[in-house]
């Protein structure tokens, strides 16, 4: 899909470089105008991050002056389109300054549907009378009776007129350096970063808890600015240099919070008897936070191809924005009396976070003597949580939208295993060496770790590896390169379940072999085949448990463990350039990769179970792969030698996933209503065939024509087709199950024809 991408965007927008400066040129330039015919295309995939605007455009501008005095260069991509970028640099008085600002979109979904109404950024509302209406409809029956079929009859009509949303966002980022280096005796530069996101952020939203409990999917406001400033100094000498910087980072989000309205409770009410609710509730996004990063180092140049470099970084993350209130509603109160809708009931108006952390790096490399290489390195980065912690007396988290209270354990000494104190400190080093012998060169690394963690499970571990790499080299017909790589990490603590995978011990082995032939002058051919299999080793079976330890008399239920168990990834590829000529070149590619992962959850049955007492309770399995098949093909033919020639395109890439899922038959998933749908074997569970299944095809024809000796025209036509699948959008439905609403926005298949031309003229 990247190749694909890379292919489209190098023939709409044209990203040509600039002509080669000549010294007696002082001034010049090259533009492009291009003009694009095509079809509408609904679904927003086709313009994800980009824009493929009809009729006239700028896709490429570079002007140029350069003097004794100054030197100036800016060039434009896409001009005055969403994706436009432009880059330049300035270089006068003895100071040099460079700028870089890039402008992205991301669409995400066109004309997705919402049964509520945008009044604000953020905030998403729904009349109070058509919300009574519902409210009334689902309390006027019993629970039993609310199925699918009852509600998609009583939101029929909402869903007819539900509001269309184009759920899309830009990125603005500049960039800016200025260097004052030849007015001091050592390089001083200024810089500065502003990255500014506007729009929609993507599908959001979650579950308001009451008497339906619905989830629903809003469209997230995005309007978030992030500063950072910088000072680096630096002085270079003959063996070496010496450099120092600091950066101060700033991020402000000026929208934090989805504000939503409950569709079945028009006004807050406390939930007795089977009535009540929140009418709306607040879901609250990434915080205002700073960071101030300070860091030194240097680089030694020694004799024997000899280089000593050393980096020592200091950083501060703080967040001290205020909290929110509990919760939206004004019906809902504390053991203490006070109103959990009001700042008041909170134990802390803000957090008072902040993080620090130290990291230094060492490294080494030298050549003692010809063909031999040595290699070192060694690195800490040291993470402290400084934040402010209090006891938690309680919160929202309970079913129902009630108050909860919290009691503080010795697991959760701040009421929550999140409030804890998170401390990190790793400490890696690598070593190699690389040796040549006439057409052999070895490689050889071995590596390793030491972890320790605070209020985690696994509190310490460690990390060891080694690689071999040999390369092959028989005239220059013929290239071998293999290589075999080894790395396990240990995990050492306290589990009943399993550690999570960023801390569970494993065993990763990759493996790969890339063979390049060259049998006659013009035509290369290739061949590779690369594995990576990841073992999460040591994952500990299910036992019954009561109050966070076994219960009396339970034992382990064997091949009963949870978590991720596996991936493995393999990837075969083939390649074949051949030039038979000055005239003419032409090449293709065909790549196969398989992904594959297996995770599973258990549960086990209590102790006063009346059937399989303290055993297994259920086990799902899932295995889920995809296969993903890419090929390409290109040809370049000169019809006029450096006056016209020919280009020819084509990719395809298809990706196959499914995901496979087996459950315990004799467990609470397994549903005897399903014998028959299911096929035996499976526990009552289907599996699910289109699980992210995509098709990608692109074919395009250029022709490009030296007018005169600065003028080049070209003209071409470009075929795309994508196709997209999964479990989720298989429906068109906007409720695919009670009671999750969704907004379902065009992000699918579609096709598109284009033709177009461009002029490019250097002066």
């Amino acid at each position: 899909m990247k190749m694909s991408a890379f292919v489209a965007m190098g023939i709409l927008m044209a990203a040509s470089t600039a002509a080669a400066q000549n010294a007696p040129t002082t001034t010049g330039g090259q533009v492009t105008i291009g003009a694009r015919g095509m079809e509408d295309v609904l679904s927003s995939k086709f313009t994800e991050y980009r824009e493929l605007p009809t009729g006239v455009s700028i896709p490429y501008v570079n002007l140029f002056a350069t003097n004794k005095t100054f030197d100036f260069n800016l060039t434009g991509y896409n001009v005055q389109q969403s994706d436009q970028r432009f880059l330049g640099s300035l270089k006068a008085l003895g100071m040099g300054l460079k700028f870089d600002y890039n402008q992205t979109p991301h669409n995400m979904g066109n004309d997705g549907r919402s049964i509520f109404n945008e009044s604000a950024p953020g905030v998403w509302t729904m009349s109070a009378s058509q919300r009574q209406a519902l409210q009334t409809a689902v309390t006027s029956v019993a629970s039993a009776a609310r199925t699918y079929d009852f509600y998609s009859a009583l939101l029929a009509p909402t869903f007819e007129s539900a509001n269309r949303v184009d759920l899309s966002g830009v990125r603005k980022t500049g960039n800016f350096a200025l260097s004052l280096g030849k007015r001091l005796p050592f390089d001083v530069t200024l810089s500065y970063r502003n990255e500014l996101k506007e729009g929609y952020r993507g599908v959001s939203g979650g579950n308001i808890r009451g008497i339906v409990n619905p989830s629903y999917e809003v469209a997230a406001p995005l309007d978030e600015v992030t500063h950072d400033f910088g000072v680096r100094a630096a002085k270079s000498f003959k063996s070496g240099n010496l450099y120092a910087s600091i950066n101060r980072n700033l991020y402000n989000n000026r929208a934090e919070t989805i504000m939503l309205d409950n569709p079945f409770q028009a006004f807050d009410a406390p939930i007795a008897s089977g009535v009540g609710g929140p009418s709306r509730d607040r879901f609250v996004m990434a915080p205002d936070n700073e960071a101030t990063t300070s860091s030194a180092g240097f680089l030694l140049k020694l004799r024997k191809q000899t280089r000593i470099s050393g980096s020592f970084t200091l950083s501060s993350r703080t967040q001290d924005a205020p909290f929110y209130p509990y919760t939206a509603s004004a019906a809902i109160n504390t053991p203490a009396g006070l109103n959990a809708g009001s700042s008041a009931a909170l134990a802390q108006q803000s957090y008072g976070g902040e993080v620090n952390t130290t990291s230094y790096n060492l490294s080494f490399s030298s050549k003692p003597f010809d063909g031999f290489i040595v290699r070192a390195a060694y690195r800490v980065y040291d993470l402290t949580d400084n934040s402010n912690k209090w006891i938690i007396k309680g919160d929202m988290s309970a079913p129902q939208s009630n108050w909860n209270t919290v009691t503080a354990t010795a697991d959760s000494p701040f009421g929550h295993a999140t409030a804890n104190i998170y401390d990190t400190k790793t400490a890696r080093y690598s070593a190699s060496a690389t040796y040549d012998y006439k057409a052999l060169t070895l490689e050889g690394q071995i590596r390793g770790g030491q972890l320790e963690r605070t209020h985690r499970e696994a509190e310490k571990g460690t990390e060891s590896g080694m690689g071999l790499t040999a390369m092959y080299h028989v005239s220059d017909w013929l290239g071998v390169r293999g290589t075999y790589d080894l790395n396990k990490r240990t995990a050492d603590g306290h589990t009943l379940y399993g550690f999570q995978m960023d801390e569970a011990a494993f065993e990763n082995t990759r493996t790969g072999v890339d063979i390049e032939v060259t049998p006659t002058e013009g035509l290369d051919l290739s061949v590779a085949y690369f594995r990576r299999d990841v073992q999460y080793v040591d994952r500990p079976n299910r036992i019954a448990i009561v109050s966070g330890a076994p219960a009396a008399g339970a034992v382990a239920i064997p091949n009963s463990p949870s978590g991720l168990l596996e991936t493995t990834y393999d990837s075969y590829t083939g390649e074949l350039n051949y030039a038979p000529n000055a005239r003419l070149s032409f090449g293709g590619y065909y790549t196969y990769e398989k992904n594959l992962a297996t995770n599973q959850w258990s549960t086990t049955n209590s102790a006063t179970a009346t059937v399989n007492k303290l055993g297994l309770n259920n086990l799902l399995n899932h295995v889920a792969t995809d296969a993903t098949s890419t090929f390409g093909a290109n040809l370049s033919f000169q019809l006029v030698p450096e006056k016209a020639t020919v280009l020819f395109n084509a990719t395809h890439q298809k990706v196959d996933g499914l995901l496979d899922i087996t459950a315990n038959e004799t467990g609470t998933f397994y549903t005897p209503g399903r014998t028959g749908l299911i096929p035996a074997g499976q526990g009552g569970a289907a599996d699910i065939d289109e699980w992210d299944d995509t098709e990608l095809t692109t074919l395009s024809a250029q022709i490009d024509c030296t007018m005169a000796k600065n003028l080049t025209f070209s003209t071409g036509y470009m075929f795309e087709k994508f196709d997209y699948k999964d479990a989720m959008n298989s429906s068109t439905k906007l409720m695919p199950a009670h009671v999750y609403i969704f907004m379902k926005p065009n992000a699918g298949a579609y096709d598109a024809n284009i033709v177009f031309a461009k002029l490019t003229f250097k002066f």
